[in-house]
């Protein structure tokens, strides 16, 4: 994206009120078009501030002179402190357009951009004691239950992509965490993907720690790939002559991560079972998809157990409205399963709770009886 140097400084300027919330983006793209600026550049020049600053990886490219007046500027305007998201979109947008092998000569400028303003954060401290890598163990986990859908989905990309693991037991279930997370002191999924982290010095941290190397370990990668199943990923089959083979280090803990322990015996897997039974739930076009087809076949929507009917009741404020319950447990899909709406059953939030009592689930037919007795 090649704008005159002059109007970089009016780019960033203007991006960042509008970002700011001082002018909307139409203002925004409308004074910059008056500067000179085509309206699709004036769009884009803004849309990349706006990523820069929450973190989220950029499609559009800017050239490399804009590239530094914006990060020089973000470090003048918001300090070192507020680099790290910056970072994280920035190396996001350059492995995004180094996988597509295009713009090389401007990803070579790119890399010496983000390594230049790395360097004026302070850099990671590599972890040297049981504590600190029990924190980030911890960090993991509440990623993958109590964290934002984007802080669970990059969670689970870590755990996917990862060669070696330290494997740990939540109740009776065998975890797992990537050692290029738990490497470096108190990280965080923002501060982790500021840069391309080293996974042989994490290792080496590791090992000095639990004084022991990783192994192979054909018991143990099915477990991994169980859990993989359970938080609906599908990591790259690897093993044979050629490929490299996941290696994991076994940790007996002391905590036992209550947060994450099964707490209502509805989902035996623990929290990140029952976190990612929701999420599928949520899958609003499914969801959707299949309330509308009741609709459309009974004229109105009503739990399937016990016939209760929102509207009826609560008049236009429950108009509509019901629970969509996946009929299929997590732990029974494959990692790459697709919804069908006709597996989603309408249910009031009683029935919705029983059903969730007893495992395995109970059908509606017999939660059907169980109400009839």
């Amino acid at each position: 994206m090649k704008i005159s140097l002059q109007l970089i400084p009016k780019a960033y300027n203007i991006s960042k009120q509008v970002y700011e919330g001082n002018l909307t983006l139409t203002e925004g793209i409308n004074k910059l078009v008056a500067e000179g600026m085509n309206k699709s550049s004036a769009r884009d020049y803004i849309y990349d501030f706006r990523y820069l600053m929450l973190g989220k990886k950029f499609s559009r490219t800017l050239n490399a002179n804009s590239m530094e007046y914006f990060f020089a500027n973000l470090l003048k305007d918001y300090g070192t402190t507020q680099l790290t998201k910056p970072l994280s979109a920035l190396i996001q947008h350059i492995k995004y357009y180094e996988g597509q092998q295009k713009h090389k000569t401007t990803m070579h400028q790119m890399r010496a951009i983000h390594k230049k303003y790395l360097e004026q954060i302070s850099s990671p401290i590599l972890i040297a004691n049981l504590d600190q890598l029990t924190q980030n163990i911890e960090t993991i986990e509440n990623y993958l239950t109590e964290g934002s859908d984007d802080e669970r989905s990059e969670a689970s990309l870590l755990i996917k992509r990862g060669t070696c693991f330290v494997a740990y037991k939540v109740g009776k279930e065998l975890r797992f965490a990537p050692s290029r997370f738990l490497g470096y002191e108190n990280n965080k999924l923002f501060k982790h993907s500021t840069t391309d982290i080293d996974g042989r010095e994490t290792n080496k941290a590791i090992n000095a720690i639990l004084k022991s190397k990783p192994l192979s370990n054909d018991t143990i990668e099915k477990k991994y790939l169980t859990y993989c199943v359970g938080l609906g990923i599908k990591p790259q089959l690897k093993g044979g002559a050629y490929a490299i083979r996941r290696k994991y280090w076994l940790l007996n803990l002391d905590q036992d991560f209550r947060n994450n322990n099964e707490v209502t015996g509805e989902f035996p897997e623990g929290k990140i079972a029952e976190r990612t039974h929701m999420m599928r739930e949520r899958n609003s076009k499914v969801v959707e998809l299949a309330k509308r087809n009741f609709k459309k076949l009974h004229g109105k929507l009503f739990c399937q157990v016990c016939g209760f009917d929102f509207e009826n009741t609560y008049g236009n404020v429950g108009k509509d409205f019901i629970e969509g319950h996946h009929t299929i447990a997590v732990s029974e899909m494959p990692p790459d399963y697709k919804t069908k709406p006709d597996e989603i059953a309408m249910l009031c939030g009683n029935c919705h709770r029983m059903v969730h009592k007893k495992r395995p689930w109970l059908t509606m037919e017999q939660l059907s009886k169980v109400l009839k007795k």
